[in-house]
């Protein structure tokens, strides 16, 4: 409890700790980058907990990827020049990529534009989907500042950019999965209007 007290009010000047013992303005992209990422596992924790109930093997791919954007999240948080390699590497994507082949082949996928919302499990998955796409946009960015400015020291790695990319569309296949494990169709972006 002592630690939690001896820190409150720190970051009240607009600035925070990160690993490696510096601190950042909270302006940071790094920092955009990890609360994009805290937010995206969030809103898998929560897809997860109600997917447990219709697919426990859908729910423990994502505590998986959960897992996997922690260590991203490591990755962001010590600079580089202290990093010692990379936490997401090419075994992790190539681990995503196949699982997204094997849900696709299982899963029935619309080839129209999805309105979510047909299920919750399926909306929340959804929703995660979407803070997934914008961690995705601010990890590239992150990405571009670092190739911009070598000495601030940030994630060069372009293999965390394709793991949310890939991640993006397993959630897109989950949900979608979701949807039909309620017995619902999907409902259409292109439909008929009400009048």
């Amino acid at each position: 409890m002592g630690m939690v007290t001896a820190n409150v009010g720190r970051g009240d000047g607009g600035s925070t700790d990160l690993l490696g013992q510096r601190r950042v303005s909270k302006g940071s992209v790094a920092i955009d980058a990890l609360g994009d990422l805290d937010e995206a596992t969030s809103a898998i924790g929560l897809a997860r907990a109600h997917l447990h109930l219709v697919d426990m093997a859908a729910a423990t791919l994502l505590e998986q990827v959960q897992r996997d954007l922690y260590e991203a999240m490591a990755e962001i948080a010590i600079p580089v020049s202290r990093a010692g390699g990379s936490r997401v590497d090419a075994p992790r994507l190539e681990w995503l990529t196949r699982t997204c082949e094997q849900v696709d082949l299982a899963t029935p996928t619309p080839t129209q534009f999805v309105l979510p919302g047909v299920s919750v499990v399926g909306a929340h998955i959804d929703v995660a989907r979407t803070v997934v796409r914008r961690a995705e946009r601010t990890v590239v960015r992150m990405l571009e500042a670092a190739d911009a400015d070598p000495a601030a020291d940030l994630p060069t790695n372009r293999l965390l950019g394709a793991y949310l990319n890939r991640l993006s569309t397993l959630l897109y296949l989950l949900a979608r999965g979701a949807d039909a494990a309620t017995g619902r169709a999907p409902d259409f972006a292109r439909s008929a209007r009400l009048s």
